[in-house]
């Protein structure tokens, strides 16, 4: 049992969502780093229990899916920057 907050938790699944493959390879190592917790394979991935896990544990998920979105923001941004560049040069 955790006392990581409910919100956070449901913030965290929200992310978790949106996010890649190898995003979600990264998560899975997190939780294998931290715990023994068991998880079900099934034909739609891997299934863990967010109960079973450590607040260190939900603490670290936190830290990696808050680094992934600033990560892509700044990815975006930099994105927007070249294309303004690339119009300037062609005007």
């Amino acid at each position: 049992m955790n006392s990581f907050p409910r919100s956070k938790k449901e913030w965290l699944k929200e992310q978790l969502d949106k996010m890649e493959a190898n995003e979600h390879a990264q998560v899975f190592q997190l939780i294998r780093k931290h715990s023994t917790t068991q998880f079900t394979t099934t034909q739609n991935g891997i299934l863990v229990s967010t109960e079973t896990l450590t607040d260190d544990c939900l603490a670290d998920i936190e830290k990696y899916v808050t680094f992934s979105l600033d990560q892509k923001k700044r990815m975006e941004e930099d994105l927007k920057t070249r294309k303004n560049y690339e119009r300037m040069m062609h005007e």
